[in-house]
C-alpha cells in the first residue's frame, strides 16, 4: 500500500519523550522509530478517545485494554480510507507483534479480523489476496478455543446483573457472534470455484456454532458442484 504521508523524519524535539498511552504500552521505540513524524501527527490529529488524551500524552497508572487490543482498536481508525490504510497496516503489525502467551485468544480472533479485512480491501494489490486468505485461517483456526472463552465471559458479565435480579445466568443465553474468517474465506472460495472447500468451511462453522447463512452457503455450494458436473 502507498502511503499519503511523507517519509520523513527525526522527532521533534517535544515528540523524544512520549507519554500517554505509548508509555503505557512500551511503545515509544516503535512510536519514534517506525512511524515518521507525518503519520505521528496523523494519528495525534485522528485518534479522539472519549478520555480526551493526546494518544503521546498524559500519565496512564492502568488500562483495561491489553496492548494487542489497544492497537487493534487504534489501528481500526485508520482502515477505511485508501490513503490512510498504510498507517493502518503498520500498527496491526504492530500489534501483532506484540502477541505473546498471556495474550488472550480473543485478542487474537478481533486483530486477525481486522487484518483480514484491510488486506481483502486491498486484495488486487500487491499480495493482499493471499494476506487476506492467510489471516482468515489464522482467525479460523482460533475459533473452537475463542467460542468458549466468549461464552466464559459473558457468563462473568451477565452473573452480577442476574444475581442481583433475582435471576439466572441461564435467563441470559450466549449466543455466538457471526465469524469474518469463515465468512470471508468462503466468499473467497466460491469466487475460486473450490465447491468442496465452500461446503467443508460452512460445515465446520455449524458444527462449531458461529451465527450465519452457512447452510444456504453449503446449499448453493452443492448446486454449483452438480452443475459441472452435469453432461453438457
Amino acid at each position: 500500500m502507498e502511503s499519503i504521508f511523507p517519509e520523513s523524519n527525526k522527532p521533534k524535539l517535544n515528540e523524544r519523550n512520549p507519554q500517554g498511552m505509548i508509555k503505557y504500552h512500551r511503545l515509544q521505540k516503535w512510536w519514534l522509530n517506525e512511524l515518521t513524524a507525518s503519520e505521528r501527527s496523523r494519528i495525534r490529529d485522528q485518534y479522539t478517545p472519549m478520555c480526551g488524551s493526546k494518544i503521546d500524552d498524559g500519565r496512564y497508572t492502568n488500562s483495561s485494554n491489553s496492548t494487542v487490543k489497544f492497537l487493534k482498536e487504534l489501528g481500526s481508525w485508520f482502515s477505511s480510507k485508501e490513503g490512510d490504510r498504510p498507517l493502518a497496516e503498520k500498527i496491526y503489525k504492530e500489534a501483532e507483534r506484540n502477541i505473546n502467551v498471556s495474550t488472550s485468544v480473543v485478542d487474537k480472533h478481533f486483530l486477525y479480523g481486522r487484518m483480514l479485512e484491510l488486506f481483502y480491501l486491498n486484495r488486487n494489490k500487491g499480495n493482499y489476496y493471499d494476506l487476506a486468505k492467510e489471516y482468515a485461517v489464522k482467525q479460523i483456526d482460533l475459533a473452537s478455543n475463542v467460542l468458549k472463552q466468549m461464552e466464559q465471559e459473558h457468563i462473568r458479565a451477565i452473573s452480577r446483573t442476574a444475581q442481583r435480579e433475582g435471576l439466572s445466568v441461564f435467563d441470559f443465553p450466549f449466543r455466538a457472534p457471526s465469524h469474518s474468517g469463515y465468512k470471508q474465506l468462503a466468499i473467497v472460495y466460491k469466487k475460486e470455484k473450490r465447491w468442496d472447500d465452500v461446503i467443508t468451511l460452512c460445515e465446520q462453522a455449524i458444527t462449531q456454532g458461529w451465527c450465519g447463512d452457512w447452510e444456504k452457503r453449503v446449499d448453493e455450494a452443492i448446486r454449483e458442484k452438480l452443475k459441472e458436473k452435469a453432461p453438457k
